[in-house]
């Protein structure tokens, strides 16, 4: 589901920079542009090490690389997070129930910032053309 989402963002990047391919995979370590490729035409997603030089060479954050993927982490961890502050509520023994619950708390504000709760319609406003 990411690899459609951030092939094409990916290739606007390495456009918009003026390199080729080849130029890319030479920054990563790469002797030849498929891997660069096959990240851009979203055969396969690149792993975190490559995520993070990709961040290095473009000069884009791996979280606006990734940042439909954010967003669902985000959403679905907003629920777990509730579910088990829930449940605290009633293990009256859990010598740690506040301190969990407050990073809970904190856990559950996060994901509902500005930073996670964006529109799918507003994350991709800022990409470039494709």
């Amino acid at each position: 589901m990411t690899r459609h989402i951030i092939a094409p963002y990916l290739k606007a990047l390495r456009r918009r920079s003026a390199f080729s391919q080849e130029d890319v995979a030479f920054l990563l370590g790469a002797f030849t542009g498929t891997r660069v490729s096959r990240h851009e035409t979203g055969a396969c997603a690149p792993p975190l090490e490559v995520a993070l030089a990709y961040e290095v060479i473009f000069g884009v954050a791996i979280a606006d690389i990734y940042e439909e993927h954010l967003l669902r982490i985000a959403g679905s961890i907003r629920k777990r997070a509730r579910t088990l502050h829930e449940s605290l509520a009633h293990r009256l023994k859990d010598p740690l129930r506040q301190e969990k619950r407050a990073a809970l708390e904190r856990i559950i504000k996060r994901c509902l910032s500005n930073q996670y709760e964006k529109e799918t319609t507003t994350t991709t406003r800022n990409r470039p053309h494709r």
